[in-house]
């Protein structure tokens, strides 16, 4: 059996293996890590274990992972499947490579723009030759609503609603609308101008978010219900053959 953790802002993410096979899945947050605990228990002995994380992982959560023989860390010293080339690869986020990671392994020698829709929303690029390059970050879905609300004196903290229309009858409705369309707008845009620099391109879009968006774009996408868990499980495997 393997695991693959993804330590987010917000809550944590597992999922175990077996070989190929996604055999359960758990969602958590940190101040539920006993939940964990169970979930390893139920399908020990585990193999070899890796770590994505945005944020210090508890030191209670690495005690439940400390008798798998095979324990990663996640960072940018990790061997794996690709290329990085990034001034700054120290900084670069575990959940960015972890990304890039399942879009190499899903769109082998194609150029792929990586779409993750979590409390910021990350694009990054992989070449078709296996380098990733870079790209960008923006303000989630949440975070914007709370800039909104934060930085004015009146604006009220909103939700986002399933449904949001183009013109907004209401404070509500309007702010539902800015964040709504306003997102939809700048990914259009983004992916407009990625695909003047890259013929064929694919785009591989996941993250709690992306059921606002993924059936909206001006392009043809292919989503990921875990697109982190999904890449964290080709390193882990990549690094068990070295």
């Amino acid at each position: 059996m393997k695991i693959c953790v993804d330590i987010g802002n917000t809550f944590v993410k597992a999922a175990m293996y077996n070989q190929s096979a996604q055999r359960d899945f758990i969602r958590f947050g940190l101040n539920e890590i006993p939940l964990f605990g169970d979930f390893i228990k139920k399908y020990s002995p585990v193999k070899s274990a890796i770590i994505s994380s945005v944020r210090e992982v508890p030191a209670e959560l690495f005690d439940l992972l400390g008798q798998v023989p095979t324990l990663i860390m996640l960072d940018h010293n990790t061997p794996l499947p690709f290329t990085i080339d990034y001034e700054t690869p120290e900084t670069l986020g575990r959940d960015r490579i972890a990304a890039v990671a399942a879009a190499f392994d899903r769109f082998p020698q194609q150029n792929v723009l990586v779409i993750d829709m979590g409390t910021c929303i990350t694009y990054d690029l992989l070449q078709a030759d296996g380098k990733y390059v870079g790209g960008m970050i923006s303000p989630g879905v949440n975070m914007r609503y709370r800039a909104m609300h934060t930085f004015t004196g009146k604006l009220p903290l909103v939700e986002h609603g399933p449904s949001v229309p183009l013109i907004g009858k209401s404070t509500t409705t309007s702010l539902q609308s800015g964040v709504r369309h306003g997102i939809q707008a700048e990914i259009d845009g983004i992916i407009e101008a990625f695909s003047g620099n890259y013929k064929d391109l694919t785009v591989f879009i996941g993250g709690g978010d992306n059921k606002y968006f993924d059936k909206k774009f001006n392009c043809s996408i292919f989503a990921a219900s875990n697109l982190v868990l999904e890449g964290l499980k080709v390193i882990l495997d990549f690094n068990d053959i070295q």
